[in-house]
């Protein structure tokens, strides 16, 4: 009996471990990256800026025609759509005529709208030069003011020398800076329809008597080949960059972007990198939400308009949302209050909350998951007031502060004695009402069980005791 139930014990143990090994094994197939024939790609949060996937993100590399989702992001924040563009030589001319462009003319007239359907859908070079010489004056000046927005928008490897991606030795940027423009491009609502159009007409002009059909060639918007909620992108092509894509997508309220740089090795490369990529992050990962309450506000000197430090509660101002891969949670992560060297009011905007996730993490999401301001919340009162107030705590006698905490303890105790004797009270006159209760339910119950007398019938009479009888006894006299 022993033996078998060993046997049994085994067997159980055997198929538990399996059970396991299996899960374990599938586990880590789902959350495997997928293998690239692009030499970097990415996949970011496009509402936080997470990064759930890179390979190779800060590698400057060409990024040929996805140049023009930064000038379409400068055209949507600087220019009009209804602004009347006149093309100039340099605009025309620049554009050499084996490459995309959509047969523009010197003195044409067109509107600014149109050139920017013409950028995206097509990907047509002069219409990119019509744009940058219209808001800037000429290409050159143009990529300066493409130069200050990687600046300002924290795109550090990237430097811009025209406006459509034509080759250039000085023309690099990376996939990481590439997602970070099409996240700010993706703030106008006007750019899911810009660079999602499948198809375009431009009407004839003061110099083209025939309709421009324009027609777009990111084939994961197709319905014939649609990648499942891809809304807008842009692709890129040339000898020196290879095949460039930018893939924007949204399913069930997550949004992302999918950027891969020099790919090739295979016929698609780029769409299907961007395809693998996507499924990957979609299948793998989740929106956790992370109360702000998990981050304390912390109390920080500031030095007001008027020059007299006051005290401040620096505080998120929201939960932090975040996206976690199957197996990490949110207890996992790390969280690290970072405040610049010297607080003043110019500086606190970098008050930041990073939450990381751990070294050991093999994936290849960014360890950092995410980056959350710290804002002020409220002001307090001036230090100089709370520290008055405190010197004069301070010059209080001994006597007097031991004596006021005497009695401050001591009214606490009186309070909680009085409680805790108005509570036993309550509780002995429960107590005496259960008890005299109990009792009255045992005199009922033996009331219950004793004979009841039968009442004297007067009808009746008693039995009459017996007389004693008396016997006479006769005496003669002798």
């Amino acid at each position: 009996m022993l033996k078998k139930s060993l046997l049994v014990f085994t067997a159980a143990c055997l198929l538990f471990i399996n059970t396991v090994s299996v899960y374990a094994q599938e586990t880590a197939n789902e959350l495997s990256p997928p293998q690239l024939h692009s030499a970097a790609g990415i996949v970011m949060d496009a509402d936080t800026g997470q990064v759930l996937y890179g390979q190779n993100i800060h590698t400057q590399l060409y990024p040929a025609s996805i140049t023009k989702i930064v000038t379409l992001l400068l055209a949507m924040e600087k220019g009009d759509p209804n602004d009347i563009v006149t093309m100039t030589d340099e605009g025309v001319f620049s554009v050499p005529r084996g490459t995309t462009h959509i047969a523009l003319t010197t003195g044409e007239k067109i509107r600014l709208e149109q050139l920017e359907y013409a950028m995206m859908v097509e990907s047509a070079n002069d219409a990119a030069n019509g744009i940058a010489i219209h808001l800037a004056g000429s290409i050159e000046k143009f990529a300066q003011m493409m130069n200050e927005k990687a600046q300002e928008i924290g795109a550090v490897n990237s430097h811009f020398t025209n406006a459509n991606g034509l080759p250039d030795s000085g023309h690099y940027t990376t996939v990481y800076d590439m997602a970070l423009f099409t996240k700010e491009a993706m703030e106008y609502p006007q750019f899911a329809s810009l660079a999602g159009t499948l198809s375009y007409e431009i009407p004839p002009t003061n110099k083209q008597p025939e309709t421009r059909i324009l027609s777009n060639r990111q084939y994961m918007l197709w319905p014939q080949y649609i990648y499942e909620g891809a809304f807008a992108g842009k692709t890129g092509w040339t000898e020196e960059a290879a095949k460039t894509l930018v893939t924007c997508v949204e399913r069930d309220g997550v949004k992302l972007i999918c950027v891969v740089m020099k790919s090739k090795g295979i016929v698609d490369a780029e769409f299907v990198d961007s395809t693998n990529l996507l499924d990957y992050c979609y299948d793998n990962f989740h929106r956790e939400t992370i109360p702000k309450t998990a981050v304390q506000p912390k109390t920080v000197e500031l030095t007001g308009e008027d020059g007299e430090p006051t005290q401040q509660i620096l505080g998120l101002e929201e939960d932090m949302q975040v996206m976690l891969p199957a197996g990490l949670t949110a207890q996992q992560l790390t969280i690290e209050e970072v405040l610049p060297q010297t607080l003043s009011q110019d500086t606190v905007q970098q008050a930041k909350v990073i939450l990381s996730a751990p070294k050991e993490y093999t994936g290849k999401m960014d360890l950092t998951v995410g980056e959350f301001p710290l804002v002020v919340q409220k002001q307090e009162t001036p230090v100089a007031a709370l520290q008055e107030e405190t010197a004069q705590k301070e010059g209080r006698p001994q006597w007097l502060a031991l004596g006021l905490a005497v009695l401050k303890w001591g009214a606490a105790a009186i309070i909680l004695i009085g409680i805790l004797l108005f509570a036993v009270r309550i509780y002995v006159k429960a107590r005496r009402r259960k008890m005299r209760k109990v009792r009255l339910q045992k005199l009922k119950m033996r009331t219950r069980a004793a004979p009841i007398p039968r009442p004297l019938n007067p009808a009746e009479t008693l039995p009459q005791k017996k007389k004693p009888k008396i016997e006479i006894i006769s005496v003669e006299e002798e």
